[in-house]
């Protein structure tokens, strides 16, 4: 049981390993602003985080399955001393490298996404910016007392004769 549980955490590992790596390419897709790419990008992307939502869920009934058996594990108990209540030094030394190696890269990995999400923000930016000057409006990067985007209509002379 303990052994599936640390096996669980690596395999978990090795999926954000992945997404990480995804999150590095799609930083240079983004900046690139190949949309093609990007396209490809989020369907692995999706695909990675399916595999990570089934890995929680075989984690989490694992946990219950250890906190029936084990005595002072419940909802409260984090990993740290989780791995404290391991049956034998092996099992506990394995189920604390694998918990800290899990968390570093869930940290860095979020921390892709977040900048990441920066980006994306910037280039919707340039495009609304750009679709505000192809239709003769300009979004302005402030919001008004209605809690929505203020546009903003250029005149232009238009000559509709022929």
């Amino acid at each position: 049981m303990w052994n599936a549980f640390t096996t669980t955490l690596e395999e978990l590992y090795r999926q954000y390993e992945k997404i990480r790596a995804l999150q590095e390419k799609k930083r240079g897709v983004l900046v690139a602003l190949d949309m093609a790419a990007l396209e490809k990008l989020t369907a692995e992307e999706d695909f990675l985080a399916k595999a990570v939502q089934q890995l929680e869920k075989q984690r989490l009934t694992q946990l219950a399955q250890i906190a029936q058996v084990t005595p002072g594990v419940s909802a409260e108990t984090n990993m740290e001393e989780l791995a404290l209540l391991a049956p034998t030094d092996a099992v506990h030394r394995s189920v604390l490298a694998a918990s800290r190696k899990l968390s570093s890269i869930v940290k860095e990995t979020a921390e892709r996404s977040e900048a990441n999400s920066l980006l994306i923000e910037g280039a919707l930016i340039a495009v609304n910016r750009q679709l505000g000057k192809i239709g003769g409006a300009v979004v302005d990067p402030v919001y008004g007392n209605t809690g929505g985007e203020q546009v903003r209509h250029l005149k232009k002379n238009l000559d509709y004769k022929a």
